[in-house]
């Protein structure tokens, strides 16, 4: 008679990520914690085709190329029951600045929106912006929306890479046609007062959090008339609010944060992302003005229970499918 072999209830997870986040995410006490609950991470080896190793229930991903995109294709194909977390063609849209905010507009939410951006494709489209009534004018753009300086200027790619995050402020025309050390495509973003303070909203599938950092400071308008030229700067969030600020810039209520999440989550499609949003000092709306594939949840407190309970909401999900087909077929 053969030995039974006790069979463990396991959801296995196979992961590939780059190597700053599995030092960072997939650290031993997160693996070690999930093993205790249930779940089971197994690292991919990318050069191999996924339905050669496994099985695996889910697969977590931020990886990207045609290569590995033909490969995650081929596993769905012969793993239907699978869920991968996300799919490549809806983390796609967050690699384009424009695309990634569309969204937002849909979305039809009360006090929220995006800030007015205009897409520069070439160099030549660079050379040929002027002022027309006090705003920036494209002629190769119709309907273009109104920008006034100062602006943001961004790279069209957000793809994560350092140079996706080379970012200038611009206070006139000067600076955006001969001092800006970007290049296109870019996306020029209206630069809006907001308190310096700029709202982290993260979401795990539906778990949502909001953290307060520090932004830009706001700009006078002598501030721009005094300044000229551009001035270069990496990332908009820099470290935590001070107590001052706490109590200056408040919170956006829970509802109005849920909301959003819920609203971004099913449009986008994703499971797994933050979105970084701006209170308009002008106004009592907020502004979305990026949107981040699997951000760096290490940073939050707690996120080993955060992200344990999200796979494990998962594995339940399926459970209860698979019950109901067993359920029919009695």
């Amino acid at each position: 008679m053969p030995k039974l072999i006790e069979q463990i209830d396991h959801f296995r997870v196979g992961y590939v990520l780059p190597p700053r986040k599995i030092q960072a995410f997939m650290n031993e006490s997160f693996i070690n914690y999930a093993k205790e609950r249930g779940i089971e991470f197994v690292p991919i080896n990318v050069s191999k085709p996924l339905t050669e190793q496994g099985p695996f229930d889910c697969i977590l991903h931020k990886t990207y190329g045609d290569q590995w995109n033909l490969n995650l294709e081929n596993f769905l194909n012969n793993n239907p029951n699978a869920t991968v977390i996300d799919r490549p063609s809806a983390i796609q849209r967050l690699h384009n600045r424009i695309s990634m905010l569309e969204p937002v507009t849909q979305l039809n939410i009360p006090r929220l929106g995006v800030p007015n951006q205009l897409l520069v494709q070439d160099s030549e489209s660079l050379k040929s912006i002027r002022i027309k009534d006090g705003s920036l004018y494209l002629p190769q753009v119709e309907n273009a929306s109104e920008l006034t300086f100062p602006v943001i200027a961004k790279p069209l790619t957000a793809d994560g890479t350092t140079k996706a995050h080379s970012m200038s402020i611009v206070f006139d025309l000067e600076g955006l046609t001969n001092k800006l050390e970007l290049e296109p495509p870019m996306v020029l973003q209206q630069f809006v007062n907001h308190g310096g303070t700029i709202f982290k909203v993260y979401v795990v599938g539906e778990y949502v959090t909001c953290v307060k950092r520090r932004s830009l400071p706001d700009i006078s308008n002598n501030k721009v008339s005094d300044s000229g030229g551009a001035v270069k700067f990496s990332r908009i969030s820099s470290g935590v609010v001070g107590i001052d600020d706490e109590e200056k810039i408040k919170m956006p209520e829970t509802k109005f944060l849920d909301d959003v999440a819920k609203g971004l989550r099913l449009a986008l499609g994703l499971h797994l992302f933050n979105f970084d949003m701006i209170k308009d000092d002008k106004s009592d709306g907020y502004l979305v003005i990026d949107i981040n594939y699997f951000p760096g949840y290490e940073k939050l407190p707690n996120y080993e229970s955060v992200m344990i309970n999200f796979f494990l909401d998962i594995k339940k999900s399926k459970d209860d499918k698979k019950l109901e087909v067993d359920e029919t077929l009695v």
